[in-house]
């Protein structure tokens, strides 16, 4: 069977539930009864499917039609400009979705689709720099779903909520997990004011529908928290990535009985290569001095650190960059990330942070996630962002944007100085400070350091 095909779902479990919407529940059945109409309109399409997907059911449909149908789909951000859109379409040569006509277009006939063919283009999140367009196979993105499966293993009553974006590859493997289970994805929207506004229902709705895995970055899990949630019983596991987690964090989490699994994985690998074992979910986890641990490499997963630089083979790996002509992967099948780490005592990976966002200021090299970090442990700061810019006289210089806690008196850059001594050496230390209400974030829920030195820059 096709664990990529809806229509194959709905042969095998017709009557079980494939989709709970805010406002509706859907068995496979169905599901694809309404996909139907899409797929017979994708029938002979001539390029990728060009999609900016929200979560609501018409863009479910829209994937659902496009994997069974074999066309590949590259997701596009919901609020990318008409410029990045045009660049995106002439790159892949993406088309937008064909018009429906219910009255002829329901006529469909599912064919053999080699594994290899691509299943979804999707952006990395450019969060450092430009994001490059990333094809995943069909072999990939199943090899990712059956590696996740191997550490969380499978309830009948499997019910994961989505609530990051489909234009992510997180998001997108949730859908891709439950299709090929045969499963429950739970959607969640995030309304027009964002995810970060609605973690209060978030959570009600993790216990309404009795949610068995929810995916996570460490924002939301940190909201969440903020506004009191407590993991109701049905709750076996939240998975944690895109971006490191804090000990902080991790230590509030296990407080209150979050069955915690922190991962690390990239777009280029069709989502987490890493995690926390799932029998470790209520243990306290391992931390390497100020890193807190992404667990161990998932099963097929090949890990090697090379002068702090992690090098990863796996099925789920990528196939290609769009338009770059320098293979993604060496001759020996490793794919070589922009990432440093580090090997615990019990082969447990740590994420150092990445090789492209270094600070050399000085001749001495400074990495900004530390020094925010650092920042982070003072009870004076709320959050913060570091990176470095022009300098002539130490070729770059050390800049903070920090958002203060609430009621706390204004602060200088010579008090962060004076706080920050005991705990970074002297070439690391900000050399100027803007303060801000909010720092920028990608829609995946990392760290925009690349827009937060475009736009707080003027100001130092």
């Amino acid at each position: 069977m096709n664990r990529l095909s809806i229509f194959a779902a709905a042969c095998e479990v017709p009557n079980r539930l494939a989709l709970i919407t805010e406002k509706d529940e859907f068995t496979y059945a169905e599901l694809a009864a309404l996909t139907l109409s899409r797929a017979a309109a994708l029938d002979d399409f001539p390029g990728p499917l060009l999609l900016e997907p929200r979560l609501d059911l018409d863009t479910l449909l829209w994937m659902y039609a496009a994997s069974a149908a074999g066309i590949p789909f590259l997701a596009l951000h919901a609020q990318a400009t008409a410029h990045e859109r045009a660049a995106v379409q002439a790159l892949t040569g993406a088309r937008d979705k064909p018009s429906l006509d219910f009255a002829t277009t329901t006529r469909f006939v599912e064919r053999k689709i080699d594994p290899e063919n691509a299943h979804s283009l999707m952006l990395t999140s450019g969060s450092t720099g430009a994001p490059k367009v990333v094809v995943l196979s069909r072999r990939a993105v199943l090899a990712s779903a059956a590696a996740s499966e191997s550490n969380l293993g499978l309830d009948d009553d499997e019910r994961w909520l989505l609530c990051l974006s489909l234009s992510h590859v997180a998001g997108l493997s949730i859908v891709v997990r439950m299709l090929a289970a045969r499963r429950s994805v739970v959607l969640f929207e995030s309304g027009a004011a964002g995810l970060l506004s609605r973690t209060t229902e978030l959570g009600l709705r993790i216990h309404e529908q009795r949610v068995t895995l929810v995916s996570l970055v460490p924002t939301l899990l940190e909201r969440l928290l903020r506004d009191g949630f407590q993991p109701p019983p049905k709750l076996r596991a939240v998975l944690l990535g895109g971006a490191g987690c804090s000990p902080q964090l991790a230590e509030r989490a296990r407080r209150v009985g979050v069955p915690l699994l922190t991962s690390y994985g990239l777009t280029e690998t069709g989502s987490q290569i890493t995690a926390r074992r799932y029998e470790e979910r209520h243990s306290l986890l391992p931390q390497l001095g100020e890193y807190v641990s992404s667990g161990h490499p998932l099963a097929g997963v090949e890990i090697r650190i090379l002068n702090e630089r992690i090098a990863i083979k796996a099925e789920a790996l990528l196939s290609e960059y769009v338009g770059v002509a320098t293979p993604a992967i060496d001759a020996d099948g490793w794919f070589f990330t922009s990432d440093r780490g580090a090997w615990g005592p019990q082969g447990e990976l740590y994420v150092l942070g990445r090789t492209d966002s270094i600070i050399v200021t000085g001749g001495e090299n400074v990495d900004p996630e530390e020094v925010e970090r650092a920042l982070r442990r003072l009870p004076e700061v709320e959050d913060a962002c570091v990176f470095g810019l022009p300098c002539d006289e130490f070729g770059q210089r050390v800049v903070a944007v920090v958002v203060p806690a609430a009621d706390t008196a204004p602060f200088t850059i010579e008090y962060l100085t004076l706080q920050l001594r005991s705990r970074l050496a002297r070439f690391k230390l900000p050399r100027s400070l803007v303060i801000t209400e909010v720092l920028p974030f990608t829609s995946s829920g990392k760290l925009d350091r690349r827009t937060c030195a475009t736009r707080f820059a003027p100001f130092c």
